[in-house]
């Protein structure tokens, strides 16, 4: 796995998680499906259990983590528990204003 290549994606999310997480594999289906809305999004999920370099290349310290890149940018960052409505706020504003 290229992780340079996730994050130079034009719009990418990089879902991170641990096999034994609960609030891992509860939020993973409501992120993915958040994800397949915008049309140039790619999803990667990073199971740390069989990556666990991940969390020094991402600097993720709690878990689920979700990280928002564009373009080797960070749009956004968000750890163990998000606010669903206000992050999808977010990504469509910036969504829009990177693409239209």
């Amino acid at each position: 796995m290229n992780l340079q290549q996730l994050k130079n994606k034009d719009f990418s999310f990089v879902y991170i998680s641990r096999e034994e997480c609960s609030v891992c594999h509860a939020l993973h289906p409501k992120i993915k499906k958040l994800s397949e809305k915008y049309r140039k999004a790619s999803f990667q999920k990073i199971d740390l259990d069989e990556f666990p370099q991940a969390a020094g290349e991402f600097m993720v310290f709690s878990i689920p983590a979700l990280i928002v890149y564009s373009r080797g940018k960070e749009l956004y960052r968000g750890a163990r528990f998000f606010n669903l409505s206000e992050l999808e706020i977010q990504l469509y504003r910036y969504y829009n204003s990177i693409f239209y």
